[in-house]
């Protein structure tokens, strides 16, 4: 028997209904598995919020605690230094400046998760307790003065290269199984070239000042360099143990290896750089960053003694403390491209035409701090 029109509707209507429930089913599992996925990212990223929340809270706590440890030791070692023998003197001073540098260390590996306001008052903490430490260390362990008076010699047309470079101090005789600790600084000098080798570097910290067109080249795994006030300067290091630290730059070029870098008040400058921590920028302007190319023969030993990680270099993370938006780059320094890599050879070899030919003197000064 054939089913009649009526039975052929109502099956028709069974199976609408039958689609019409699969269909609502489907827009009710599907709206439900997508609330699902929303409610999982939600709680991811309050997940990631609280244990970056928890991140920055432990470190706040943590840091503070060791920098008021390391200013009760400097404090207490003040108080009590009048019956401190030398020798335990000098041992609590490598101690607490050992403690100042794996804080420093501690604040750079932190630095992915914390703000650059927090990363510079931590750093202005760290400062504020090696300027604490260097005063102490001044104050009751007083270093003997010595005097060094710089030699003068007219630079003569492809003059070789050793006789360009700082007198050498004498030595100083040891007293009680001591030596005196040198530091050098380099002041006031013009148009001269300025070479300092590895006996005069390792270890050292070295300070220029007041250096207008020279050439100044370190040879040596540096304990750390200072810059203050130089214009149109090429100034060349091998690896520097701890930091480089450069204030009023002008027009010059700059090619270091450093575990830190900060620069302050500088333009139109140009630096090749290789650095293990997050480079620090603060009123700056004009500042061109490259990849650190400076060569000589001893840079791979430099490289071990000064502790280096020469496979990690950070040259293009750099903080901008005059500019905190995290979107938009900084308009104060920029990554050079199509840029031929200096030769470094022929730049030093044009310097000493150009004094040549203008008959100028080349003056060198070391002076004893």
């Amino acid at each position: 028997m054939e089913p009649t029109s009526k039975q052929h509707e109502d099956s028709m209507d069974i199976v609408d209904a039958v689609a019409r429930k699969d269909f609502m089913l489907d827009r009710l599992n599907k709206r439900n598995k997508d609330r699902q996925n929303y409610l999982d990212v939600k709680l991811e990223q309050r997940s990631k919020e609280c244990a970056q929340n928890e991140g920055v809270d432990y470190f706040a706590q943590s840091f503070g605690q060791r920098a008021y440890d390391i200013e009760q030791r400097i404090g207490a070692m003040q108080l009590d230094s009048g019956d401190a023998p030398l020798p335990d003197l000098s041992k609590l001073f490598a101690d607490i400046t050992l403690q100042i540098q794996e804080l420093q260390r501690y604040l750079t590996v932190s630095t992915m998760f914390l703000s650059d306001y927090k990363i510079k008052s931590c750093q202005n903490a760290l400062n504020s307790l090696t300027s604490a430490c260097d005063e102490a260390r001044q104050r009751l362990m007083p270093k003997k003065k010595f005097g060094f008076s710089g030699k003068k010699s007219v630079v003569k047309h492809k003059l070789p290269l050793d006789l360009c470079k700082v007198d050498a101090p004498e030595k100083t005789p040891k007293t009680g199984g001591t030596s005196s600790a040198f530091t050098w600084t380099i002041s006031n000098q013009r148009n001269a070239h300025i070479v300092l080798r590895a006996e005069q570097v390792n270890g050292q910290d070295i300070t220029i000042s007041n250096v207008h067109k020279c050439l100044v080249e370190l040879q040596g795994h540096a304990g750390s360099v200072q810059v203050s006030n130089a214009s149109q300067c090429t100034l060349l290091c091998g690896p520097v143990a701890r930091s480089f630290f450069a204030e009023q730059l002008e027009r010059c070029t700059v090619a270091i290896a450093c575990q830190q870098l900060r620069l302050h008040s500088s333009q139109a400058t140009r630096i090749y750089l290789h650095v293990t921590c997050r480079a620090i920028i603060e009123d700056c302007r004009e500042i061109e960053i490259d990849v650190y190319n400076y060569d000589y023969a001893e840079l791979e030993a430099d490289y071990e003694q000064s502790g280096l990680n020469k496979s990690q270099n950070n040259y293009t993370d750099v903080a901008d403390f005059n500019w905190l938006s995290p979107d938009v780059h900084s308009p104060n320094w920029t990554l050079l491209k199509d840029h031929a890599a200096p030769n470094w050879s022929a730049v030093r070899r044009d310097f000493l035409n150009n004094i040549a030919s203008d008959g100028k003197d080349a003056v060198k000064d070391a002076t004893m701090i």
